[in-house]
């Protein structure tokens, strides 16, 4: 055997040590990527989560944001009942004294002003979906009224919403302000 056998046997030698040594780092790099295929699913289990989690999180900010707006509608709505209350009380007095022909002319133009201004209130209510009850004559409910009094009435009064002392409204349907009610309750002779 030449010299240049022994060299090149022996480089063959090395080459094949050296060729396991390089599948090692493959098998451990498949070893690596495994585990990294196992993991996929696990990221697209974290994405659907965070996605849903996202998702209920938009819906509960709406929800809430909805509800501060009825809130606030409903805040400043009840501060409004009370005017809206008075200019009603006063039109009903300026028709009695109308009727009973105690109206001077500026009196009858205050009245008119009046009436554009409740209209107004009226519109602006109704477009927010606040209604007044209509209470009298009808069954006390205890869900929608407040008993204030009750007086001695006939049999068929007895239950019945005699009175209201203050309007009850309501707001999409949801009670906004109880009616107070004088409610009869039949006397026993």
């Amino acid at each position: 055997m030449s010299k240049h056998e022994k060299h090149s046997e022996h480089e063959h030698a090395e080459i094949k040590k050296e060729v396991p040594q390089q599948e090692q780092p493959c098998s451990a790099e498949a070893a690596q990527e495994t585990p990294a295929a196992e993991q996929k699913p696990d990221y697209y289990d974290r994405y659907v989560r965070l996605s849903a989690d996202f998702e209920n999180f938009r819906k509960r900010t709406e929800r809430e944001k909805a509800s501060f707006l009825a809130y606030g509608k409903k805040e400043f709505a009840e501060k409004l009942l009370p005017s809206y209350e008075v200019l009603l009380r006063q039109l009903v007095e300026m028709d009695k004294k109308e009727e009973e022909g105690q109206m001077s002319a500026e009196l009858k133009a205050v009245k008119t002003g009046l009436k554009m201004v409740f209209g107004e209130m009226e519109k602006a209510f109704k477009a927010e979906g606040i209604e007044h009850m209509d209470v009298l004559d009808k069954p006390y409910d205890p869900a929608t009224q407040e008993v204030v009094a009750m007086i001695p009435s006939s049999g068929d009064q007895d239950g019945l919403v005699l009175q209201e002392v203050q309007m009850g409204f309501t707001m999409d349907g949801k009670v906004l302000r109880p009616a107070r009610v004088i409610v009869g309750q039949h006397a026993e002779d």
